[in-house]
């Protein structure tokens, strides 16, 4: 055993020591546990005096009466309460020096939270370091143009996948102009930004000028994981953190960055609207949707990548 480890399981014995000193002291189920076990040595210890007692009786030929045995576990009582008195210095040594190493856990495991929740900040600025970046997020064929209704083909990509598009959908909608909508994080006031400006647009809508914006169609950009697939990254592109951790952590920040609340709490600030870019289709056309490095969205036309 190297010296991490055997320091780990230190940690890990103190940790328990002090967790059972603090539920036996200060729950109930503790506390009438400690209680219950207090009477069960006393009473245990009545039992044996009375058992010698009433052999001794047996063996001298005399009856060994209620009243005796009352007297006995009265005694036993006092010289219990007596003990207790005289042993009252020991007992406040042993209190304090379990209130020591409660204080010491306790103290321990503060700085073990300072320390993951450092190298957890890192490891999400990291990550956050691998998500900037201008891409292509989705191809867009209009497959058709009848009575003012568009029917459109996406073809949505994921880095990870660089053969070819990670998922496609159809998508069928009143009117001709069409809009692609999406969500933009920003990170100004996230620890994790480290100071800098950061945003980050997810797109997760259609809708068109027959079908308002909140009547759109959601759009399936991401895997079955619920992490979109423009933040899929191949292995050898990952900097800064090792892939397992990439993806955990990513997990962890798409999780943040789909809830207001959490979001708020991490310093991150979500905008629903306000980021949608639009293109007028006729049959045939082609182009493609692009995420800006400054978290904003762009259409370019086929010839254009």
């Amino acid at each position: 055993m190297d010296s991490g480890t055997g320091a780990t399981s230190a940690r890990e014995f103190l940790y328990a020591i002090a967790d059972a000193i603090t539920w036996l002291a200060t729950t109930p189920v503790g506390l009438a546990l400690l209680l219950a076990g207090l009477s069960a040595l006393f009473l245990l210890r009545v039992w044996n005096v009375a058992r010698e007692r009433s052999l001794a009786c047996a063996a001298a030929g005399k009856r060994f009466s209620g009243g005796e045995a009352a007297g006995l576990a009265f005694k036993e009582l006092y010289s219990s309460v007596l003990a207790v008195a005289a042993a009252i210095p020991a007992i406040i040594a042993a209190v304090a020096i379990a209130v020591s190493l409660v204080a010491v856990a306790d103290s321990l495991r503060g700085l073990d939270e300072m320390r993951a929740n450092a190298e957890r900040i890192r490891e999400l600025s990291s990550v956050l370091r691998n998500l900037e970046r201008r891409q292509r997020v989705m191809d867009v064929r209009v497959e058709a143009v009848e009575g003012g209704i568009s029917r459109l083909v996406l073809s949505f990509f994921d880095p990870a996948r660089p053969s070819g598009a990670a998922a496609s959908q159809t998508v069928t909608l009143r009117g001709t102009d069409i809009y692609f909508d999406a969500i933009v994080c920003n990170f100004d006031y996230a620890e994790i930004a480290e100071g800098r400006r950061v945003n980050l647009a997810v797109p997760y809508r259609v809708f068109s000028d027959q079908v308002p914006q909140a009547a759109g169609v959601a759009l399936g950009l991401r895997d079955v994981g619920g992490i979109p697939y423009q933040f899929g990254r191949p292995d050898d592109e990952i900097y800064g953190i090792a892939p397992e951790a990439f993806r955990a952590r990513l997990a962890e920040l798409v999780k943040a960055m789909d809830d207001d609340a959490a979001a708020r709490g991490q310093g991150i600030v979500r905008s629903v609207y306000g980021s949608a870019v639009h293109r007028k289709v006729a049959a045939g056309d082609r182009f493609s949707v692009w995420v800006e490095q400054s978290g904003g969205l762009t259409v370019k036309d086929a010839s254009s990548f």
